[in-house]
Parts: structure tokens; sequence; C-alpha cells
């Protein structure tokens, strides 16, 4: 009796599995796929920034956290962002912020994905203040995407969310607000404005 209920069971389990496998088949993104959303981040980041690759690449109601970025606008300090909240909520406040942003230099170290999520290591060496020599800045992105319902487009894959953490103290740093009193560092640089406050 207990073999047969085993049985059973296994049955009923083998037959839940197989219609989500085959969805899922037609769902999850290929390394390929995930290669194409790592890379669309990166040039709305990295390149001179592209109105038609953000409004084809993100979802409308694309949403943006990094309290590393937030650090960056209120320089270290308290305010005037609060911390946890998003950077971005929506596409078009994404546009309108990042567009106004010079393009930050960076190269992708690593990458790793699911059926829907994208995990980016990157680093940026170069370029991101008047500090020399220049601190790296390490950091991690994770991009949750959703398939396109649109077939037509070559963007089989939307950017939905994303949640990016770094190390704001070393830019912070090379944008010279910050100079260390720990050990031997150049004097507090004087920088007409912080790039960031741009986002606000």
């Amino acid at each position: 009796m207990r073999s047969f209920i085993a049985a059973g069971l296994s049955l009923l389990a083998l037959g839940a599995t197989a219609q989500p496998l085959e969805a899922r088949a037609a769902t999850c993104m290929t390394t390929a796929n995930s290669v194409k959303v790592a890379q669309n981040f990166r040039a709305l980041i990295h390149e001179t920034f592209n109105v038609t690759l953000a409004k084809t690449a993100l979802t409308k109601d694309f949403t943006d956290y990094s309290d590393s970025v937030i650090t960056l606008i209120n320089s270290g300090c308290t305010g005037p962002v609060q911390l946890t909240t998003p950077t971005f909520s929506t596409r078009a406040e994404f546009i309108a912020g990042q567009s106004s942003q010079p393009p930050i230099p960076f190269k992708i170290l690593n990458l790793w994905h699911t059926c829907s999520t994208v995990v980016i290591r990157w680093r940026a060496s170069a370029g991101l203040g008047p500090a020399t020599p220049q601190e790296p800045v390490t950091g991690i992105i994770v991009i949750e995407t959703q398939p396109n319902k649109n077939k037509a487009s070559d963007q089989p894959f939307l950017i939905q969310t994303v949640f990016s953490e770094f190390n704001s103290g070393a830019w912070l740093y090379d944008l010279g607000v910050f100079v260390p009193t720990n050990c031997t560092a150049p004097a507090k640089r004087s920088i007409s404005a912080n790039p960031f406050m741009g986002m606000l």
C-alpha cells in the first residue's frame, strides 16, 4: 500500500513539474540574453546617453535602488535624499536623471544569470573625479528582467528593477569630497559641484 501511494505521488509530482518546466524553457533567458541585458545597462551608464535604447531596453515601471548612489548625491551626509528609497521610480525619471550625467566608464568583471535575473560585478578605475591617482571603485548590480511581450523587438528581455551597490567611500575620495584622516592624503580638493547632484 505504501509503495502504491509513493508511486502515485511520484507520478503526480512528475505531472506537476512537466508543464512548468516547459513554460520555463520558453521564458528562461539564455547566456546570450543575459549578456545583451548586461551590455544594454552598461551602455546606458558607460556611453553617451541613448534615449532610444532606454525606451527599448527598460520597462515603463523601471525602478532603480542604490544607497551607494544616494550616498554620493548626499556627499556622504544624511539627506537630502533618504536612504533605502528608489533613486529612480520610473523609466521617465531614469531618462531625465541619467541623461543629464556624464558617461561613467566601467568594465564588467563577472556576469551570472538565472532565468530572469542578471548579476554583474564591475569596476571603474578612471574618470570618476579630479583625484589623482583615482581609487578603483568596484560594485555589484542585480538586474531583474521580464520577457518582452513584443516578439518583434530585438530585446527579448527588458530591464525592470536594478539593485546596485558599490564602494561609495572610494568614489567620494575620487570626487574630492572625502579625504581620509587615518593615512597620508592630499588636502581636500575644491570641486565646483558633485556631478550626482543632477540626479535630484
